[in-house]
């Protein structure tokens, strides 16, 4: 049986957040095109942030081979997303137009959790 869609989605979403979280997690605010060096405390708070993106990836990857049958899993990490995209909003919102990267990053985190969850609503069927 080929893999679904959603499946595909979470084990490449899964690999990105991994390796760009542990990226994160070992250059801190370097790991960031287009900014000006972060203070100490923002570069460390970064790094803490990180390595949530880091289990963030390993959910995704831990889900993929069930995610077309595991409704809640599939709502509760699309929602997770959602919630750090909307937070990136809030970022531009409050500090300005962020680097082009990070304006596509924006894209992804608010489209693409509805779409999980329209494709995990559609293969449960």
């Amino acid at each position: 049986r080929a893999m679904s869609a959603l499946r595909a989605g979470f084990y490449a979403g899964g690999l990105v957040a991994t390796a760009a979280g542990l990226h994160t997690v070992i250059a801190g605010a370097r790991s960031l095109p287009g900014g000006p060096a972060a203070s100490p405390s923002v570069d460390g708070e970064l790094r803490f942030y990180a390595a949530f993106y880091v289990a963030y990836g390993v959910a995704l990857l831990r889900t993929a081979p069930r995610a077309d049958g595991d409704a809640a899993a599939v709502r509760a990490l699309a929602g997770a997303m959602f919630l750090a995209g909307a937070g990136r909003a809030g970022g531009w919102l409050a500090t300005g137009k962020p680097h082009p990267v990070q304006r596509a990053l924006l894209v992804l985190e608010l489209a693409l959790p509805p779409v999980a969850v329209a494709l995990q609503a559609r293969a449960a069927r």
